[in-house]
């Protein structure tokens, strides 16, 4: 679907849940972009607080504003089942997504847009880099090491530049960006500066209905057959407080972790990522010591079948040992 001066529509979706505090920002920073020919879309995923009330006062200036304009408001089904939900409505070539407490640039949409459009088919979606705010959307600097609020030497303002410096690795060079194997260890890709083919969505069957880890996830499943592409410019502000999810389910995005990575095994196996497979799962079995030590011991009992999870598990102890010492 093109009109706006040909310019491919761009589906622009904001899943909100409990935001009355930010949602209006989330919102007037898509009005906001540059591009036009945008469609909107918003799911409120059954707010207990006044997110409802705050976007009805948007309506309005949504439907001049945007191409098309839809809201739904309803009861709880979580974050991938409305991104999913949000999906099926889309009629954009392009699909990206923001939270309800983030932000876009705006000139997040027409670089995104303006770069997939020139590169081969085999890219399927590209990302910018985003920059912290706090709760009164003022720009932060974030410890590296800590992963703290810090005006340190050791910290920065640009999410993807906390990734590279905390695994002292340039993510954002070249095949690294976005490949399947960088990928198995950990996301590090900013879900707030993404832009995504829609076809590509649906194509790898979208996300998986209760997963907390929803943007991993995606990221995997498109990596092993498609190319991410990097604008080296911020597109979206992410905002640092106590109530994003990474703080307040730190177990079920663990456990959800542990599933993804099982459901990927033969896969990472078959592609000879043996070692980093380990090695991610060993971290992620490791940090359920903090919250359930019933279920740590029932998963180091579970993969000590596999000779390969107890050698890389015992030299991971040893290390840091050694680092004590």
């Amino acid at each position: 679907m093109e009109n706006k001066n040909n310019l491919p529509l761009v589906s622009v979706c904001i899943p909100a849940y409990n935001h009355e505090k930010y949602i209006a920002e989330t919102i007037e920073s898509v009005i906001n972009q540059d591009y036009m020919n945008l469609e909107l879309i918003i799911i409120n995923d059954g707010s207990k607080d006044k997110t409802d009330e705050v976007i009805k006062k948007y309506e309005q200036k949504c439907q001049k504003r945007f191409v098309r304009f839809e809201y739904r408001n309803r009861e709880n089904k979580g974050l991938s089942a409305t991104l999913n939900e949000m999906v099926q409505w889309s009629k954009g070539k392009y699909f990206t997504a923001c939270a309800s407490d983030d932000m876009f640039l705006s000139t997040k949409v027409s670089l995104l847009v303006n770069s997939l459009e020139k590169l081969s088919e085999d890219y399927a979606v590209a990302f910018g880099n985003a920059i912290f705010i706090d709760d009164n959307s003022n720009e932060i600097y974030i410890n590296v090491n800590t992963g703290e609020l810090s005006r340190q030497e050791e910290c920065t303002k640009f999410f993807l530049d906390f990734q590279v410096l905390q695994r002292n690795c340039d993510l954002k060079i070249g095949k690294n960006f976005g490949s399947y194997e960088t990928l198995l260890i950990g996301n590090y890709l900013p879900a707030m500066s993404f832009l995504i083919k829609l076809d590509k969505i649906k194509e790898v069957g979208a996300w998986t209905s209760g997963n907390t880890i929803e943007d991993w996830e995606m990221w995997l499943k498109l990596s092993k057959n498609y190319k991410f592409a990097y604008i080296d410019e911020p597109v979206a502000l992410y905002r640092w407080h106590e109530n994003n999810t990474v703080k307040t389910m730190k177990f079920e995005l663990i456990r959800d972790s542990i599933k993804l990575l099982e459901n990927d095994k033969s896969y990472a196996l078959h592609k000879g990522y043996e070692n980093v497979f380990y090695s991610t799962l060993i971290d992620l079995v490791l940090q359920l010591r903090k919250y359930d030590k019933s279920i740590f011991l029932s998963n180091i009992f579970k993969y000590s079948k596999y000779p390969k999870f107890v050698y890389m598990l015992i030299f991971n102890i040893i290390e840091k040992i050694k680092k004590t010492i």
